[in-house]
């Protein structure tokens, strides 16, 4: 049997695919495994015995043909002449070209699903750690474990790509089947196609990987609004450059932007935060709803352009997509602002208090 990717072919008549994934949280760190052990299996013929050598003594009479149905069986040195003649040797085995008609597609889409819900169960773990991080620089500035949880974070980014490069491969190889191309060797194909691509990320710089996700800029946005009022800095600031990387000049040009938490409708801090899968702006729900609704009743197409100025997305409630994560941001930078208002309110106090002192 031969291991790729994660996905173990054996030389008859499976393909095995499984995935787990762990987040421990030692001193507030979070580190993600992802073992490849067999617990879920998927099954399809993809060979064949031949018959050239079923019989070595030249009979005629041939032994039943392998196939899907039979049952593995303990593979017994003492036996051999026995397994030669049921056609179950190595060496009796050639692929089976795998062709659109075949039972890969289905297959592959079952694969395909499954490592969808493990890069569910990684980006779970992503906010987890993106919350203990918080917790850490509220309870200390610049705390040293924090580096630990982010460099746990880019781990996870790491793994969640791999599985999309194999998505991606998988996707490639069932839309090829389709088009009525064969392959000989499924195994060569995904192997040879998956590593290119594997490599190709893994080579890249900090910056290169990480700059343009998300989810590391909402992070390091969260973190700087904890202890600073100011605008926080591009990501770049804390991302190791390649020597292939271009200049960040355009980066400075563009960042330094503000979060805001206020739904662009009704100007208050969101309320069930919802995010337009088109343009990627962010609304309280009731609010964007409202104003679709009352799109429909005006126009019988009943798709709402965004409220956000210079945004020319149309919107149906079937693109927003329910965003707890910012909801929680929302209600963490609120009370930040409300516990600083507090402190500013006491100081003033002070102040008028020492003045009337020294009247």
């Amino acid at each position: 049997m031969s291991t790729t990717n994660g996905i173990n072919f054996t030389p008859h008549t499976r393909i095995t695919t499984s995935v787990n994934d762990v987040w421990s949280p030692p001193s507030f760190c979070y580190t993600y495994a992802c073992n490849h052990q067999a617990h879920d299996q998927l099954t399809m013929p993809i060979a064949t015995p031949s018959r050239a050598n079923a019989d070595r003594n030249g009979s005629s009479t041939s032994s039943p043909e392998a196939g899907p149905s039979r049952k593995p069986r303990v593979v017994n040195p003492d036996r051999e002449e026995e397994e030669e003649e049921e056609g179950w040797t190595r060496d009796t085995f050639v692929n089976r070209p795998i062709t659109k008609n075949s039972t890969a597609m289905p297959m592959f889409r079952t694969m395909i699903d499954k490592f969808k819900d493990v890069i569910s169960r990684i980006e779970e773990g992503i906010d987890s750690a993106r919350d203990t991080a918080l917790a850490l620089e509220e309870a200390k500035q610049d705390d040293e474990s924090i580096e630990q949880v982010e460099k746990a974070i880019f781990r996870a980014f790491d793994q969640r790509q791999i599985l999309r490069i194999k998505i991606e491969v998988l996707e490639h190889l069932i839309a090829q089947l389709r088009d009525n191309k064969s392959f000989d060797d499924i195994e060569e194909a995904f192997d040879d196609e998956t590593k290119k691509r594997e490599k190709g990320y893994l080579t890249q710089s900090q910056r290169a990987k990480y700059k343009s996700v998300k989810e590391y800029s909402d992070f390091r946005s969260a973190l700087w609004e904890i202890n600073h009022q100011s605008a926080c800095p591009p990501v770049s600031n804390w991302l190791e450059a390649g020597p292939d990387d271009e200049s960040d000049d355009e980066d400075f040009e563009v960042g330094g932007e503000t979060q805001t938490y206020r739904c662009p409708i009704t100007l208050l801090l969101f309320k069930d935060a919802v995010t337009s899968s088109k343009c990627g702006h962010n609304y309280s729900r009731a609010a964007i709803e409202n104003l679709i609704d009352n799109t429909k009743k005006r126009r019988a197409a009943g798709a709402a352009k965004c409220p956000v100025t210079g945004c020319s997305a149309l919107l149906e409630k079937t693109d927003l997509k329910g965003n707890p994560s910012l909801q929680k941001r929302a209600e963490e930078h609120e009370r930040r602002r409300l516990r600083r208002e507090e402190e500013d309110d006491e100081g003033d106090e002070t102040i008028r208090i020492d003045e009337e002192d020294e009247e």
